[in-house]
């Protein structure tokens, strides 16, 4: 779809007569922005509605009523009610709005904002109807959305985690969702939709091809076309703890650039975990789920204001950032749209964990874990990332995404771990050092083409994946083992050199043909090969005179390929609110492993497969959005997965690779409802999902019952374990969440409710015997959070999750914890904004836990401070972090065969004094449209371009 006819559908070009008009405040005679207007039968059920735009217009397509009401509110005006007949003008001209003077004290009668309404399957929220304290962030106000929640540090949209922020309709820094919410200003946006964002293949095409990522799209008013904007901020404070920073946005029509930077050392951070993560990650898959959190590592509010709910997935431990960030996007020309954004972050972190694991052996054996870790990090990253838009000419549209990734990242770490057995008798523990330095790049570009034939809906599309990777670390091991039955001690000094290499590619081709009006049948075929390379050498002190000797049987080189072949055909049929498409797919994959050292060797094995799919989208009349889909895959294992050698950095606890592993085989099935009922305030969200696996990737352990020699050369203590990688079925996950959404008008206050019971089973292998981890969450969760205006703000929320946990080997196994956390923020300006106060409390309840760790946890940070000149740009503040010295991190794992509870240090009581100077030159568009204040928005359906 070219970019101009995507612009004449988002405007809303129709052949049906329009409903036009203008809507201005009575006395100033400015534009009214974001009031509501609803055409409604006779009988008073509503037909269609829309709010204002910037200038105060509105459009409507005209009803085929004979005759029908029209209605305009606005929040402290008096509502405007006008009956229409067939034959009244379609332009209706200025319309004037004046003050509502029947108040009860300070609570307007009626006229309340409306929250926002469905467009297709996209939620569009309305800014103004969500009142925020002054030079709030756009997290503020995100977190004020219905159905949004904040779980573990992530954003969650209807149930889902949201993968991506666009600002209208653009990346923002590649596709890392905290950056742009913690760095745009709430009072800059119009409004934000919620959606499900296709594929650009999908979006190129039209065609459904079910691969979606939840997305929230920020639409920035039209004032800020040709605009300036940002903050820059610096604060010092007790025991040393700094924090400075800033961003700065320039914005020349559709030219944006964005400048960030971040220093601190109080956890504060401003971009995703996969920054600490990157080319470090990729550690076996061992079928286990985070079961609670409550670590609350991040600085609170900080000096750099705002102070949101949201925050990103950071480490525990006292963490010190230096990031910087450029982000550039523009129109060049008519058909070429532009952006991309360089990312730099350095962390240091320190942190202390300690762990209790409890493992289940038998129907009356269990054993015990406990375990002190002290880590210093260190990681450096470089990140680039771009996109353009190409629309050649009518017939011809490309999108290239390439993006680059490096990483250093150090670690030292001391380890301390103890096994005991059923009656907490020790068994073995161990001591370690590790020095570990990992350096590695990742380099990937999606090619997607798309022609349009001049048949209307026959296309042809093309995808092309690419990516590189390349990974070398060395480890540095110094252990000291000591076995309690037989009273003896080892100690080991060891190196590993591990290098690791990969390509991969996906090309993909898709044929559409309309078959009438309402079909359009497909064929595509798409060809993938992902090819990768490991080698590990260890090498073990084998005498006094300090010579290195090359252990083979910690020691492993083998080259992997995975090759798939895919052909189907599709069938898409829509009709009014309807939607279906049903693919059938017919998969050819072949595992080739060549083993090169110690042993030479070659293990070869292909699948086929029929993988089915559909996708059912239905919208009734009453503005009820219903979205089907199911969803079969195949996962073929990873690189660490595959490796056969064994990992002994805890010698208390090894693994060790199988190259023997088959791919997995998923079937996912997902279900939702939206609604939102604009003339009410209402919404009402409904998620559901579930997912059952064969050939599930899990875990078989081993434990020790004495020393043993695995493999005839490693010893593995009494007590110590030994995990590796088994194909096995019958895993499955499961989930229902409820949000509803409604609002107290008397009170000001919006209310949101969340309950919600989701369901895993993981299979797993205890020596020998298969046990079954069966996991239920029953939870409920309510926000209650204030409407009334910028000096006074404040929300109350809880979520309680009661989890039951059986284990089909010992049925009388008692692990069932509770978890409660509950907030409480509160924000007031006497004075406009001038003088301000603000508290947040935050209380976690954990019940159940292993020994100690049962506990109820404040963390509770307060702020005071004054604004001052020209618009309240400067700003003062002091601001105290965890007043009761009590914050602290605790986790629960729910593995296959053990429970595992983790105590983390984090941030604890300090005090800084900060200074915050806000950076805004707002100004209007040099012209206003035509359309009643059209912004760029995404398609509702999530089909169209990202522009």
């Amino acid at each position: 779809m070219g970019l101009q006819s995507l612009e004449a559908q988002q405007r809303g070009d129709r052949t049906s007569p329009m409903i036009r008009g203008q809507i201005i405040e009575g006395t100033t005679k400015e534009p009214l922005i974001g009031a509501n207007v609803l055409i409604k039968t006779m009988g008073d059920t509503l037909v269609s509605n829309t709010v204002t735009g910037v200038d105060g217009a509105f459009e409507l397509p005209y009803p085929r009523l004979p005759s029908f009401l029209l209605e305009i509110s606005y929040v402290g005006y008096q509502k405007i009610t006008r009956t229409m007949t067939r034959g009244v003008p379609l332009d209706l001209g200025v319309m004037s709005l004046n003050e509502d003077s029947k108040l009860l004290g300070e609570v307007v009668i009626q006229g309340e904002a409306a929250v926002g309404e469905m467009k297709g399957d996209t939620a569009v929220f309305n800014a103004s109807a969500f009142k925020t304290r002054e030079n709030a962030m756009a997290e503020d106000l995100i977190g004020k959305l219905p159905g949004v929640t904040i779980e573990n540090g992530q954003v969650q949209a209807q149930g889902e985690q949201v993968q991506k922020i666009l600002v209208d309709g653009r990346e923002f820094f590649g596709n890392d969702p905290s950056i742009a919410l913690r760095n745009l200003p709430a009072d800059a946006i119009e409004s934000v939709q919620v959606l499900d964002q296709r594929s650009d293949q999908s979006r190129l095409t039209g065609l459904d091809d079910g691969n979606y990522a939840k997305t929230i799209n920020i639409i920035t008013k039209s004032g800020m076309a040709n605009s300036h904007f940002g903050r820059i901020y610096a604060g010092y404070g007790t025991d040393d703890r700094y924090s400075l920073g800033g961003n700065i946005n320039f914005f020349r029509g559709t030219k944006r650039i964005s400048i960030i930077g971040m220093f601190n050392n109080v956890n504060q951070q401003n971009f995703s975990s996969d920054d600490l993560l990157g080319v470090t990650s990729g550690g076996m898959s061992g079928g286990g789920r985070r079961g609670g959190g409550g670590g609350r590592p991040g600085g609170g509010g900080g000096p750099g204001g705002g102070g949101g709910a949201f925050a990103v997935g950071q480490n525990n431990g006292i963490v010190t950032t230096n990031s910087l960030g450029l982000n550039y996007s523009d129109k060049w020309g008519t058909k070429i749209n532009f952006t991309g954004s360089y990312f730099y972050n350095d962390t240091d972190n320190n942190v202390l964990d300690r762990t209790n694991r409890e493992t289940v052996l038998s129907e009356t054996q269990r054993q015990y874990y406990q375990e002190n870790q002290l880590s210093t990090i260190n990681n450096r990253n470089h990140r680039m990332s771009g996109r353009m838009e190409y629309d050649i000419n009518q017939k011809n549209a490309i999108v290239i995404s390439p993006s680059i990734n490096y990483q250093n990242n150090t670690r030292y770490s001391n380890l301390d771990g103890l096994n005991l057995n059923t009656n907490q008798d020790p068994l073995s523990d161990t001591r370690t050092v590790t020095d570990n330095n990992t350096e590695g790049y990742s380099i990937s570009n999606s090619f997607t083409y798309r022609y349009k034939f001049d048949k209307k809906g026959r296309t042809f599309s093309s995808d092309l994946f690419t990516s590189w990777n390349k990974r070398d670390q060395l480890t540095d091991l110094l252990a000291a083992n000591r076995d309690y039955v037989r009273n003896s001690m080892d100690t080991l000094v060891q190196e590993t050199i591990a290098l690791s290499d990969g390509f991969n590619y996906n090309a993909n081709f898709t044929y559409t043909e309309p078959l009438s009006e309402r079909s359009v049948a497909t064929a595509r075929y798409s060809i993938g090969n992902n090819k990768s390379a490991a080698d590990q050498k260890t090498f073990q002190l084998a005498n006094e005179q300090g010579i290195m000797v090359l252990d083979t049987a910690l020691s492993n080189e083998f080259d992997n390929r995975f090759i798939t072949q895919q052909a189907g055909l599709g069938y898409m049929y829509s009709h009014k609110g309807f939607n279906g498409n049903i693919n059938f797919d017919y998969q050819y994959a072949v595992l080739d492993n060549d083993i090169l050292f110690p042993e030479q060797g070659n293990f070869y094995r292909d699948f086929r497969n029929i993988l089915p799919s559909v996708v059912l989208n239905y919208r009734t009349e009453k503005g009820i959005s219903y979205r089907f889909r199911y969803r079969t895959r195949t996962n073929e294992p990873s690189v660490n997965q595959l490796q056969n050698v064994i990992n002994n950095n805890n010698p208390l606890n090894l693994s060790v690779g199988n190259p023997d592993l088959a791919q997995a085989f998923n079937n996912t099935f997902f279900l939702n409802m939206s609604k939102v009922d604009m003339e009410k305030n209402k919404t009402l969200f409904m998620f559901l999902f579930a997912s059952l696996t064969d050939n599930f990737i899990g875990t078989n352990t081993f434990i020790a019952a004495q020393d043993t020699l695995i493999n005839d050369e490693v010893l593995l203590r009494t007590g110590g374990q030994l995990t590796r990688p088994v194909n096995m079925n019958g895993q499955m996950m499961g989930r229902l969440f409820v949000n509803y959404g409604t609002s107290i008008p008397k009170l000001k206050t919006k209310v949101n409710i969340n309950p919600g019971i989701s369901y895993g089973r993981t299979p797993g292998i205890i020596n020998d015997q298969m046990n079954i981890n069966e996991n239920f969450d029953f939870r409920g969760g309510i926000t209650l959070a204030s409407n009334i205006s910028k000096d006074v703000d404040f929300t109350f929320s809880t979520t309680g999750t009661y989890t039951v946990v059986k284990s089909s080997l010992q049925s009388n196994l008692d692990n069932n914890y509770y978890i409660q956390n509950t907030n409480l923020r509160f924000y007031y300006s006497p004075n406009g904004g001038k003088l301000f106060i603000a508290n947040s409390a935050n209380n976690m309840l954990y019940q159940g836990l292993s020994e100690g760790l049962d506990q109820s946890v404040w963390l509770w940070n307060v702020e005071a401070g004054y604004r001052f000149m020209k618009n309240n740009k400067a700003e003062l503040k002091l601001f105290v972090f965890d007043v009761l010295k009590q914050n602290n991190s605790i986790s629960r794992t729910v593995s296959d065969v053990a429970i595992t509870d983790v105590f983390s240090n984090v941030l604890t009581r300090y005090g800084m004094l900060s200074f915050t100077y806000i950076i805004g030159n707002f100004k209007k568009a040099e012209e206003t449209p035509s359309d009643g204040g059209y912004r760029p928005m995404m398609r509702p359906s999530g089909g169209a371009r990202s522009w």
